[in-house]
């Protein structure tokens, strides 16, 4: 059965319908139809627009986070279940490892939960705008404005340190070997333990050979990880390396439905990994989902909403990306 929870169906599913029957692999080669949900009515393109910015996978659900301390468990229907926050500010990032579940966001808000249900905030020493969590060897790191990096074992007590770098630092991710970072100003940061941290000026670094960048999201896949942004210039940016030492820039085309090339516009915000088939998703403004598989001539790019997406997430053949008007997008690959 092909189902849509909008009122402004039509077009997206004529769109999916062409996708469905035109794609060949592996981007949504299988994917049902998507349910959309909106609470709001979908907004023109603005970063600071009432809704959701982070999601992640939980309790075999997903829980998204967003303005005004809202917090939701969200099933692959698209039926949401709010819990009660501790705070009215913006939340702009949420991680769960273990039992622990940490969110954090504007006016250096930090939540802590243990079962999920009850948010309790924490001291985190600062007040500028936390943006990004990781976790790795028991240890959280909260990447904040004005290079401001917070620090804690277990999400109880955190501290804060003060890094050299011109831009806010707006996403962190982690593996069992590093934690690696990036700020708005395309520096990359890195560290073995939280506390030392390599600082790296892409724009200096790589003057002539690629166009200069503002980065918006780092994660780290099985072998590659990979940074998003824009150049100066607003067209949108990929960039990949094995080890967070040498990049590479990804190119952002890919063959519409007639077969033309196309290149990606919108602006890029978020990033999920899919181990299974080991390719990339990337949320993007007005509702565009775009594969990377390994593949750099198999990018696909389907538009399923018409909301801006702010945060994506895959987990268990489920893609759900959120966003504008605290809009829900889930697809079953």
């Amino acid at each position: 059965m092909i189902y849509l929870l909008n009122t402004t169906a039509t077009r997206l599913l004529i769109g999916w319908l062409i996708f469905f029957f035109t794609i060949e692999e592996p981007f949504f080669a299988k994917a049902e139809a998507p349910v959309c949900e909106y609470d709001l009515q979908p907004t023109a393109v603005d970063s600071t627009a009432v809704g959701y910015k982070a999601v992640i996978s939980c309790k075999g659900k997903f829980l998204a986070v967003g303005t005004g301390g809202r917090i939701d468990y969200i099933n692959t229907s698209g039926d949401k279940n709010p819990v009660i926050a501790a705070t009215r500010n913006n939340l702009n990032c949420i991680i769960g490892t273990g039992n622990i579940l940490v969110a954090a966001g504007d006016n250096g808000t930090i939540l802590i939960s243990s079962e999920g249900q009850l948010f309790t905030k924490k001291d985190s020493g600062t007040d500028k705008n936390i943006n990004g969590i990781a976790f790795k060897d028991d240890v959280f790191i909260a990447g904040a404005d004005h290079g401001t990096i917070l620090i804690s074992k277990k999400g109880q007590s955190w501290s804060s340190r003060h890094l050299e770098v011109n831009g806010n630092i707006l996403s962190v991710a982690a593996n069992d070997s590093y934690f690696i970072g990036i700020t708005d100003k395309g520096e990359i940061i890195r560290s073995n333990d939280g506390l030392n941290w390599e600082i790296t000026d892409f724009n200096k670094v790589y003057s002539g050979y690629y166009n200069p960048c503002k980065f918006r999201k780092v994660i780290i896949g099985r072998s590659l990880i990979s940074i998003i942004g824009k150049h100066d210039d607003g067209s949108p940016a990929v960039l990949f390396s094995t080890l967070g030492k040498v990049w590479s820039e990804r190119a952002l085309n890919y063959y519409d439905e007639q077969g033309t090339i196309r290149f990606l516009k919108n602006n890029l915000n978020d990033i999920t990994y899919d181990a299974t088939r080991d390719q990339f998703f990337v949320a993007c403004d007005r509702g565009e989902i775009f594969s990377l598989p390994s593949c750099s001539k198999c990018s696909k790019s389907v538009i399923v909403s018409d909301c801006n997406f702010h945060s994506v997430i895959f987990k268990d053949n489920y893609l759900a990306a959120v966003g504008d008007g605290f809009s829900v997008t889930i697809l079953k690959l």
